[in-house]
């Protein structure tokens, strides 16, 4: 049992390390191109941020942006 969640959050890390790596990837290519890219990702990045902590932001807001935080940091 203990072996099955190893394996588990072993694959769950590593989908995270991969859609960390394409979100940096689709931010430097938004740079680079411009409104020729076809995502606008850091203007969804920054409403997502926003509506963290915007202006309609409350506790549980920024509680669930320090867990966003800290999971992507491990």
């Amino acid at each position: 049992m203990e072996n099955t969640i190893n394996q588990i959050k072993s694959a769950i890390g590593g989908i995270s390390a991969v859609l960390v790596a394409a979100i940096g990837l689709l931010v430097i290519v938004s740079i680079v191109f411009g409104q020729a890219a076809s995502m606008n990702v850091i203007g969804n990045i920054t409403g997502l941020v926003d509506g963290f902590i915007g202006s309609g932001a409350s506790l549980s807001s920024i509680v669930t942006l320090i867990i966003v935080l800290s999971v992507l940091n491990k």
